[in-house]
């Protein structure tokens, strides 16, 4: 999806797999058209599942079909490790299939930084056939913590279709200024969003933080605003993803939960301009 300079809109984000919870495959895509999505994520863990299940590509097909869905992202995978991720094989049948826009990628990376470029351009060049943009999120449980850090992987890879998906959460959970991605723009293709509070609600365990506080767009103390602004500014081909992990979010009706999930992003977006 190539989104518009300006003035984004809730079909422009990809509604990420997270946002619900592991609800069957058609209500998630009635979930997602119902409240304005027109793209999807899907998740690799979730997807291995359903296919030892029996089900088939298919009927992936035809339900994204009959919703009129695309899949917009694959997550994820750890393509820095001295290991291959044992969920690649899919992720490539996937990519293959559904040329989605990109595949979401973490770490941490093991060995040296080196050997962290090397792997990440080699499933980069894997991925090229597919059309794929191999994105890189930084996270700060990991050694890929901050976004400069994956930038560096990035820049020094030098692969057409590896970049970095930068998410908002992990920008505040590592307390960086919004002022820290100004030089780091050109590396970031995808911004994901969410909202939740400045100081950290769990700081003993950023992960399970992560898993549990998010708020929809407007409901925290994000700068989404400045966020929205900085991305047009600087970076205005970039895509857009929404990812809302939030307990209740994932208790109560799905369908509920995407449209508060709009609903929210709506007021944000308006606000931006």
């Amino acid at each position: 999806m190539t989104s518009p300079a300006t003035d984004p809109v809730v079909s422009d984000f990809t509604f990420s797999f997270n946002c619900i919870a592991d609800v069957p495959l058609d209500v998630r895509c009635r979930a997602a058209k119902e409240a304005g999505f027109s793209e999807i994520g899907l998740s690799l863990r979730w997807m291995q599942l359903w296919l030892d299940e029996g089900h088939t590509m298919d009927e992936l097909d035809a339900i994204l079909a009959e919703f009129g869905l695309t899949v917009g992202e694959l997550e994820a995978v750890r393509i820095l490790g001295e290991e291959p991720d044992p969920r690649m094989e899919l992720a490539e049948l996937l990519a293959a299939h559904l040329h989605p826009t990109r595949l979401q990628a973490i770490g941490p990376w093991d060995g040296t930084i080196d050997d962290a470029v090397e792997r990440a351009g080699a499933v980069a060049d894997t991925f090229a056939q597919w059309g794929v943009e191999v994105v890189l999120e930084p996270l700060p449980f990991t050694n890929m913590r901050t976004p400069a850090d994956a930038a560096e992987i990035i820049r020094r890879a030098d692969r057409p279709n590896l970049s970095m998906c930068m998410d908002v959460w992990h920008l505040y959970r590592n307390n960086l200024p919004m002022s820290h991605l100004d030089d780091l723009w050109p590396t970031i293709s995808t911004v994901q969003f969410n909202d939740g509070t400045v100081v950290c609600e769990f700081p003993d365990d950023l992960r399970e933080d992560c898993l549990l506080n998010r708020r929809v767009p407007g409901e925290g103390e994000f700068d989404l605003v400045s966020l929205i602004r900085a991305r047009n500014q600087h970076r205005p081909d970039s895509t857009w993803s929404i990812e809302v992990i939030n307990t209740q979010l994932k208790t109560q009706d799905p369908l509920l939960s995407a449209r508060q999930i709009a609903e929210g992003l709506t007021e944000v977006l308006a606000a931006s301009r």
